[in-house]
């Protein structure tokens, strides 16, 4: 390791892939460890703050919670569950005053970088740093929905009143079902979290270099899910062994065809819930509803001429030297 002509992803020889994404891609055991350091910090500040109301409990989510974070890009989504809210409604009235309390304290701290604090009525952005590690962190404060390791019927429930609320008010109980999106990614084999690394490494180095700053590009759960999905189908067809850069081609492949894609899981609700949510909710292709949400297409999340535009830039990456000779496999 280490010969590399160039350390750009594309320009490597598909036979070194595997020892490429150990020493470019993969995090160090030093970069996690300071990074659960960071996030220890942030969780211990929130819960033993004299604050008018308390942290019932905290989701760590992201990158960092679900083992998907490249080397020197780690984030963290923390869902901060807060007594004082007791339902989506508290949440809504008294979000923006809670919200801005919490990023004034937050300034005070020695770990936040200067000047990185920023808030709206939802959600709370700043970065933290120690020894040499920079995290982005979302902190959303939120209210207890599901608790911990909720029975089938309690999401069904919770389910079918985010189908029967409004857009506005529904969208404020996709943030307490983050545990569910946590647990579903996190849970995935270490070669599929392999894979997903690899895929926003390409996306961080690639898509974020040529983005336009109008658009919304798919975020990182957008990249996960899609990875799964492609992951999933060939798995069905039960390869001995699959290859890292035919893995790898085959996701690009499919973000080329992005329009065909019809991906749903039924981990967290049924199918036949999950059919209902697409007729109500007038879903079409291309479809990949959120295992944790089934009100929430991620393909609608985002701007149609961002996945275009991702679509293209996926097209020139295939015909760089890693994958134009790579062959993908039938099972794919």
């Amino acid at each position: 390791m280490g010969a590399y002509a160039s350390t750009d992803l594309l320009d490597q020889d598909p036979s070194t892939l595997e020892d490429y994404d150990v020493e470019y891609i993969q995090p160090t055991a030093v970069y996690n460890d300071t990074s659960r350091e960071l996030v220890d910090l942030l969780v211990r500040y929130l819960q033993s703050r004299a604050y008018p109301y308390s942290v019932d409990r905290v989701v760590k989510s992201g990158s960092f919670g679900k083992g998907t974070q490249i080397r020197g890009h780690a984030d963290l989504d923390c869902v901060a569950v807060l007594n004082i809210f007791k339902s989506v409604h508290d949440r809504i009235n008294h979000g923006p005053q809670i919200l801005g309390h919490l990023a004034d304290m937050l300034k005070t701290q020695r770990w936040v970088v200067r000047g990185s604090v920023t808030n709206n009525d939802y959600i709370i952005l700043f970065k933290m740093y120690q020894n040499g590690v920079t995290m982005d962190v979302d902190l959303l404060p939120t209210f207890e929905v599901l608790g911990h390791n909720p029975p089938n019927y309690r999401k069904k429930q919770i389910y079918r009143v985010m189908l029967d609320l409004s857009g506005h008010v529904g969208s404020y109980y996709s943030v307490p079902l983050c545990q569910l999106q946590l647990d579903f990614v996190r849970l995935q084999p270490s070669r599929v979290k392999t894979l997903i690394r690899l895929v926003k490494y390409w996306r961080k180095m690639e898509v974020e270099k040529h983005a336009q700053p109008s658009l919304r590009y798919p975020n990182s759960y957008a990249m996960e899910l899609i990875t799964i999905h492609v992951w999933e189908k060939a798995e069905a067809s039960r390869p001995r062994r699959i290859k890292l850069v035919e893995a790898f081609k085959s996701v690009l492949t499919q973000l080329v065809n992005y329009k065909s894609l019809h991906a749903e899981w039924y981990k967290n609700y049924s199918e036949v819930l999950a059919n209902e949510a697409c007729d109500r909710l007038g879903f079409t292709r291309p479809i990949v509803l959120d295992p944790a949400n089934p009100t929430n297409n991620m393909m609608d999340v985002f701007h149609k001429e961002a996945w275009d535009h991702l679509a293209s830039i996926a097209a020139k990456s295939m015909r760089r030297p890693l994958l134009k000779d790579v062959v993908i496999p039938a099972y794919w």
